[in-house]
């Protein structure tokens, strides 16, 4: 999106109400999705809304409300058709409309950081999942503060190109107050729906239950949650391990593992087969890029190899093995965990070869018998001059190419490392892409275009919902391991805070930037197979906008304009869609 604003001379003249009436306390302007407006910020006075979108993507723009006498109650904002000149549509219900709420902070994530309200989760007017009308709207402006609304439009695949035209109408007590003009350029190619950089972001369904129901109430309610919250992440191009986190039940004999498939399928396998988003929905035919292997505790060996086999057989059987990963370990630390983590790999070895072995750690000579895809830290793949990172040792991409020649893959996860693990973080913990909530907003988007900057072929999250088992309340405690919001993307959306007949997740503006930098990352990919110059252009711009992983574009408008030019490049070399 181009920044704009409106002064209130400009929108009482696009729909002018009563003299005296209550919309003429509202003033308001239009901003792109990586800002975060403070509820004292001042206002605006240029331009208007401007988007650039292709086929099958989620573009968001903020309009901004801002009370200048009296709190003005009853406010609403809804978005008609956008119509294009030749009569093409893209239908308002492919819009949502949320009000940003904020979350008050009291210790900064580290020094890039600040106490006091952050915006942070988005509460929809009605939600994208069941089609319920929250409460969220209408809302009341306060006096001389700010409410941001933020608004996802989405083009579907069959939208034809060019330019549509619509508008943004705020209404005060059910009368129309004013209208905003926006207009949005479709390009000519399309998205895929499935991400082209695979992730793996943790959820935890136990924690669904705690937060959503207050206890553990019954199987059938966690795999309903886990799925709902799982749909969530994909319909953001975000895959999940973990959700309900129930193994399938398996009986052993004559020299095998026969599990029950049938809880779990139910899950997961629409996701994974892409059939869980119909063609009228948004990512129609997303499916997950990862998943993991669910493995029952206290198992012996033999019978653990057995189950993995399982495993495998059935994965392979459903043409989604190379999906499927063991999570062997977590950060080991020291010699211990390194024979805990032979131990198992070579248990995974003797289940099945092509069973893949994941190990959130650098490239490790003496473990390499045993993994097929090293995670390591954002933080510990380049040297950076003058600062001690948060690892033993930095292993820089280059001594990853012997063991990706022989088939290894390499992925990274961003942590605590970025912000300070239990303390307030200062230089060394400055700089670096991260998913707390009082970082910047280029921080949440920047990972893909590390992503490819690096070579680095997938992304691991360890957490979307942390404070959910280890606070009384997400909405105003999400302090944990030093960052605010760290491991916590979603807030529990229950009646009784949102309104509705359904529980459902609450995104946060965190969740959508971190969707927005997937969908640049499906623009460089796009551009690199345009034709035999596009790879090098494509790299040339992504060194240009993300050269280091704590030294990266902090401009939002460099970042946007970087944008517009490699889809503008995209649709001059004629590439219609993704895979």
């Amino acid at each position: 999106m181009i920044p704009g604003s409106w002064l209130l001379a400009l929108l009482l003249a696009l729909g002018s109400p009563a003299p005296g009436a209550a919309a003429d306390r509202l003033s308001g302007w239009t901003t792109h999705a990586l800002e975060k407006v403070g509820p004292a910020d001042p206002g605006r006075a240029e331009g208007g809304v401007r988007l650039f979108a292709a086929r099958n993507e989620f573009e968001p723009f903020q309009l901004v409300l801002r009370g200048a006498g009296p709190d003005v109650h009853g406010v609403d904002v809804q978005v008609g058709d956008l119509v294009s000149r030749d009569g093409a549509r893209i239908a308002s219900d492919h819009v949502t409309i949320y009000r940003v709420g904020y979350v008050v902070l009291h210790t900064p994530s580290s020094t890039e950081g600040g106490k006091g309200p952050w915006p942070d989760p988005l509460l929809p007017r009605v939600d994208a999942y069941f089609g319920e009308r929250r409460t969220s709207f209408p809302f009341t402006v306060e006096r001389g503060r700010n409410q941001p609304v933020w608004i996802d439009v989405y083009v579907p695949p069959d939208a034809a190109p060019g330019d549509y035209r619509g508008e943004v109408r705020v209404e005060v007590a059910g009368r129309r107050a004013f209208s905003v003009p926006l207009r949005l350029t479709v390009w000519p190619f399309t998205l895929p729906s499935t991400s082209s950089l695979p992730t793996s972001y943790g959820l935890s369904g136990p924690g669904l239950l705690q937060q959503h129901r207050g206890r553990y109430t019954s199987d059938e309610e966690l795999f309903a949650l886990s799925r709902l919250y799982t749909v969530a992440a994909l319909r953001h191009r975000i895959s999940v391990h973990g959700a309900s986190m129930v193994p399938p039940d398996a009986t052993y004999g004559d020299g095998e593992a026969r599990l029950d498939w049938a809880t779990y399928d139910r899950e997961v396998a629409q996701l994974l087969d892409g059939t869980a988003f119909g063609p009228d929905q948004p990512l129609p035919g997303a499916r997950l890029t990862s998943i993991d292997v669910r493995t029952p505790p206290q198992l012996t060996e033999d019978r653990q190899v057995l189950y993995w086999r399982a495993w495998a057989d059935r994965f392979r059987e459903r043409g989604w093995l190379d999906r499927l990963f063991l999570y062997v370990w977590d950060e080991p630390k020291g010699p211990e965990d390194y024979r805990a983590v032979l131990q198992q790999g070579r248990l995974a070895r003797r289940a099945d070869r092509d069973l893949p072995v994941l190990l959130t750690e650098q490239l490790t000579p003496a473990l390499s018998e045993v993994v097929d895809i090293w995670v390591t830290l954002v933080n510990c793949i380049e040297e950076r001059p003058g600062v001690e990172a948060d690892c033993e040792t930095t292993v820089p991409r280059p001594a990853y190419a012997s063991a990706e020649r022989r088939g290894d893959r390499l992925w990274w996860y961003q942590s605590c490392a970025s912000h300070g693990c239990d303390v307030v973080g200062g230089e060394p913990f400055t700089g670096w892409p991260s998913y707390v909530v009082d970082a910047s907003p280029v921080a949440h988007r920047i990972m893909p275009w590390l992503a490819w900057s690096f070579d680095v072929g997938g992304e691991l999250y360890y957490n979307t919902v942390e404070a959910y088992g280890r606070s009384n309340d997400p909405w105003s405690d999400l302090h944990l391991h030093g960052g605010n919001g760290d491991g916590t993307l979603f807030y529990p959306g229950t009646p009784a805070r949102v309104g509705g007949k359904r529980h459902l997740p609450i995104e946060s503006l965190r969740l959508k930037l971190i969707r927005e930098g997937l969908e640049d990352y499906e623009y460089l990919a796009l551009l690199s197979r345009s034709d035999a110059g596009g790879a090098a252009l494509a790299d040339s711009w992504a060194r240009r906008i993300a050269p280091h992983t704590h030294r990266w574009e902090r401009d939002p408008a460099t970042l946007l304009a970087a944008r517009q030019a490699i889809g503008h490049e995209i649709a001059r070399r004629g590439v219609e869609s993704g895979p």
